[in-house]
Formats: structure tokens, C-alpha cells, sequence
């Protein structure tokens, strides 16, 4: 007898449900290993997946890394124009999610992401900066923390302030949908031309998951 499981795509919804293992739990086992109680972060947040970014930091403000978290997602705190700030770096891909997790659980709650985009558009050329307006969910990360939906969004707010600011930046501003897949080499041609056709720009690996996160945990 066959279990008729085997066939089905795994389409299980469990987002309303309680984890058995959350960043607290987690940080229960950091302060035991490190021997000091968790550190709280600033409410103003930066999170990449360029490690530059972080050694900038570090070198321009003298911030100082710390990696309480044991997982590879170290941050720093540092001020900048009189407002404490954080800035964390994790991996590329869906290892992103998890650091930004850890962030928001330590208290940042307006958070912006720094990442890298691949152009399928031909309005977007290679230095363009680019401010996503929604992400096309084709990966597995993001369905954990929200119901299914063909898009997920980023605040509302926060992207508007983006928005603004970069009306004065000296490269070109670009805005709009991207698709998100965290499969690097399969980012097969039919998909490339049906999720243009949508209306995507740009392909990332990290942007829904980070949408879903910080739709799930109350942050921007």
C-alpha cells in the first residue's frame, strides 16, 4: 500500500501555530554560553547580506561587533546624527531570515534590509539602486511565518521614507515588484519571462522571506 502523500506538494498551513523553538529559546542558550543577559538593540535597524557594510560601520564609527547570537549573525550598535542605530550581517539567502528574526526579537523594530538584485528588466540597469514594493514568494521560507499569497509586502511607511530620501540620491532610484527565489541556478527562462511579464524587475533571494518576517513579528 502507497501512502498517496508522496504526491502532494506540501501546502500545510501552520502559521497561526505555536513554534516549538523561537529566537528567546534561543537566546536562553547565548547567555548561558556567553555569561552575560542578552543585549537589547536599538529600534532603528540595518540589516545586510554585504559584509562592506558592516566593516563601514565598524570602521566609521568605531561600533564595536558583537556575535551574541552564536549563528553567525553578528551586530553592531553605533549612532549616527544623534540616533542609536544597529546594523547586523547575515548569510545571503533564506540564512537572512533567521538573523533578522534574531534582530527584531532583541528589539529592533524599523528595519531596512541592504542586498544585492539581479536586473530581468531592461529599465533596470546594473548600479541602479532599487526599492522592491512587493516580492513574488517563489521560495520556502516566508510560508512559515505568513498565510500563502502570491506577494509579499514591506511596510507601507518605511518604504515611502525610502522613497523620499532617494528623490536626492546621486545614482538612479529604481522601484517596483521583484521575484525572490532562493534556488541561485534555477532560475529557469519560463519563469524569468512569465514573472517579467507580471510586472517584476529585479530577482532576489531575500526579500520576501524579510517582508514576511517583520509581517509576523510586528516590525517594519
Amino acid at each position: 500500500m502507497t501512502d498517496e502523500r508522496n504526491d502532494l506538494p506540501l501546502l500545510w498551513d501552520t502559521t497561526d501555530a505555536a513554534s516549538a523553538f523561537d529566537p528567546a529559546d534561543w537566546f536562553d542558550y547565548c547567555e548561558e554560553i556567553n555569561g552575560r543577559p542578552r543585549p537589547t538593540l536599538p529600534k532603528l535597524a540595518i540589516q545586510s547580506v554585504i559584509s562592506a557594510h558592516m566593516d563601514l560601520v565598524v570602521a566609521r564609527y568605531g561600533a564595536t561587533v558583537d556575535d551574541f547570537t552564536l549563528a553567525d549573525h553578528p551586530f553592531a550598535i553605533f549612532e549616527h546624527e544623534g540616533l542609536a542605530m544597529a546594523i547586523g550581517r547575515s548569510a545571503k539567502g533564506s540564512y537572512a531570515a533567521g538573523g533578522l528574526d534574531e534582530m527584531i526579537a532583541l528589539g529592533a523594530r524599523h528595519i531596512i534590509f541592504l542586498g544585492g538584485s539581479g536586473t530581468i528588466s531592461a529599465s533596470v540597469e546594473v548600479d541602479d539602486l532599487f526599492v522592491p514594493t512587493k516580492a513574488l514568494r517563489d521560495e520556502g521560507v516566508s510560508c512559515h511565518y505568513i498565510p500563502a499569497s502570491r506577494y509579499a509586502y514591506p511596510s507601507a511607511a518605511l518604504t515611502a521614507s525610502l522613497l523620499a530620501v532617494c528623490r536626492d540620491a546621486r545614482r538612479p532610484v529604481k522601484s517596483g515588484p521583484m521575484w525572490t527565489i532562493t534556488a541561485h541556478f534555477r532560475q529557469s527562462l519560463p519563469r524569468i519571462r512569465a514573472f517579467r511579464a507580471e510586472g517584476c524587475l529585479v530577482v532576489n533571494n531575500e526579500a520576501a522571506p524579510a517582508f514576511a518576517v517583520g509581517q509576523a513579528r510586528g516590525a517594519d
